[in-house]
């Protein structure tokens, strides 16, 4: 299975409540980590797209928590999620025993996220 997420980085909520929305408290951290704003901006829409491409890999429609995929980095940058709540349960019911693999990228004006179950 196979997700992709592109968002406008202008068009995103960049308000303190949707980010708290959003994401877990290391989430923010790593959003905010950058004292300029433009990567701050960038970092928000990948995370917001790497969730979205998560949901639709496990085709949960548009409904869900966006902190049951949470995303951290490992050592060398590589993005990784965590499941909970309901995209667990979907993992489980459907993608049990798959690798759940991660990419992202953005730019000034884009964000775009790539999910892939195999």
């Amino acid at each position: 299975m196979l997700g992709i997420e592109m968002v406008e980085i202008k068009d995103l909520d960049k308000s303190e409540n949707f980010l708290k929305e959003i994401a877990s408290d290391s989430e923010i951290e790593y959003v905010k980590k950058s004292s300029n704003e433009s990567l701050r901006n960038q970092r928000l829409g990948a995370l917001l797209c790497i969730k979205k491409a998560v949901f639709k890999t496990l085709d949960l429609g548009e409904d869900n928590d966006y902190k049951e995929v949470h995303l951290s980095h490992d050592l060398y940058g590589k993005p990784i999620v965590t499941l909970h709540g309901k995209a667990l349960e979907r993992y489980n019911k459907d993608f049990s025993g798959k690798t759940i693999e991660v990419s992202l990228s953005h730019t000034q004006d884009l964000a775009v996220a790539v999910c892939l179950i195999m």
